[in-house]
């Protein structure tokens, strides 16, 4: 939330600007180090240095003293789950932790913006929770965190999502506004045992001005619909209608999974009409 491009970046003889944590690259190109912080997709660590000593080296780097390193790490380690590995070798601990290892290193500083390039990659479910809990935890502090990953899943978690394919950045949206592009809209469906129900239920919504579909889906019926929002309002109408002819009716959304967007859209990438330029 704090990283923004200014100016078009169209041809080599075009003037760029661009400013990190509010800091212009072209002018504070040394001072803007000190509001990052990187962590590498392959452990950058010392493996024949303890957690202790890595962590001394990389704040030294940032010209941090003793004492702040141990404020630091008395905060981040407790909320990853290191607290009394200080003196352990880094070649002698799991691919999890020395990637929570390697977060720590990242975050010494207190950047302000933090690239993580694959952080979760080869570690195991319950440490990539504990991975993605600190990140929303810094990211409602108010630092703004670049993350890459091939877990499509983890997606969700993101405020803004970019798919890149082939080196281009073909969408970017919030989760749902993805997921609403690729639909169309916002799916929903109403479902009911009762083939006579359903049929009120696409009567009276289609005088409502709904477009209505509706399909046999053992055991249930089904009625889908998309709406052109997910505002309150406009799901609260549709409550309304539903419960003018039943109090019990109600919808479930019937969005794609994050998986299913990128992969739609890399087919339509893929299809020949998508390659006519």
């Amino acid at each position: 939330r704090h990283a923004v491009g200014e100016g078009p970046l169209v041809g080599r003889h075009h003037a760029v600007a661009a400013r990190v944590a509010g800091l212009d690259v072209r002018t504070h190109a040394e001072g803007i180090r000190t509001h990052i912080g990187y962590m590498s997709q392959k452990v950058s660590l010392y493996a024949n240095l303890t957690v202790r000593e890595n962590l001394l080296f990389f704040g030294g780097l940032y010209s941090l003293t003793p004492e702040h390193i141990a404020v630091r790490q008395a905060l981040l380690f407790p909320r990853l789950g290191l607290s009394g590995l200080d003196h352990v070798l880094i070649r002698e601990m799991s691919v999890g932790v020395k990637q929570r290892v390697a977060l720590v290193s990242s975050l010494l500083h207190d950047p302000e913006v933090v690239f993580l390039d694959e952080p979760t990659a080869g570690v195991d479910v319950l440490n990539r929770y504990v991975f993605w809990d600190l990140i929303r935890e810094l990211a409602a502090e108010g630092k703004t965190l670049f993350v890459t990953t091939h877990y499509l899943d983890e997606m969700e978690y993101a405020y803004h999502v970019g798919f890149i394919d082939n080196g281009k950045l073909i969408g970017f949206d919030t989760p749902l506004g993805l997921k609403m592009a690729f639909a169309g809209g916002y799916p929903v469906v109403v479902q009911h045992d009762d083939r006579a129900m359903l049929a009120r239920v696409e009567a009276h919504l289609r005088t409502a001005g709904y477009i209505v579909s509706t399909m046999s889906e053992e055991p249930r019926m089904t009625a889908r619909l998309i709406l052109p929002d997910a505002d309150s309002g406009t799901l609260d109408r549709l409550r309304h209608h539903l419960q003018v002819i039943d109090s019990t009716l109600d919808f479930t959304t019937d969005l794609p999974s994050i998986e299913a967007v990128f992969a739609g859209m890399i087919r339509q990438r893929q299809t020949p009409e998508a390659r006519v330029p």
